[in-house]
């Protein structure tokens, strides 16, 4: 199963990262004029769960529905560990997370015109905390990754293995 990205998150991943307000850590292609650059220390989790929203398209995945789900979260994971990895070495980056969502509502009529959606933030301040109730999400599979999955052998083997 290819972890390779597609053109779309391929292009923001070799973006990379750059820091912006208050040391918010930021998605370079991403972020730029069109957003606020004051910010109070309390929103950098929010500020960044704002700018770093990604969506990455899975219609070249729905020629095999029987694969689909399983190709399309190993996407938005191959993409999430790549970024926290790129990110590593920036400061505050240990308290980087990334949350990936899948559309598994396959009665919806647009099912596989859905993306994965992937977006990063760190605990620092106001961040987004409404993700500490996974189960909550009904249509829609939801994984929080963080960077000690970078640090695992293979997150992804994991993944696939249930484990």
């Amino acid at each position: 199963m290819g972890r390779e990205l597609p053109p779309d998150l391929d292009l923001i991943a070799k973006g990379g990262w750059v820091l912006g307000p208050c040391g918010a850590i930021l998605l370079k292609s991403l972020w730029g004029s069109g957003w606020r650059t004051s910010i109070d220390a309390a929103e950098v989790g929010t500020y960044e769960y704002e700018v770093n929203d990604v969506y990455g398209s899975l219609a070249d995945l729905a020629d095999d529905r029987a694969t689909y789900l399983n190709r399309a979260a190993v996407r938005g994971f191959s993409f999430a560990l790549r970024m926290l990895k790129d990110a590593a070495e920036l400061p505050g980056a240990g308290s980087l997370m990334a949350t990936v969502g899948v559309s598994v509502d396959e009665g919806d009529e647009d099912f596989l015109l859905q993306g994965v959606t992937v977006r990063m933030f760190s605990r620092r301040g106001d961040y987004p905390n409404w993700f500490d109730d996974l189960e909550r999400y009904q249509s829609e599979a939801m994984a929080v990754v963080d960077v000690t999955d970078i640090a695992d052998r293979d997150p992804l083997v994991r993944f696939m293995s249930g484990k």
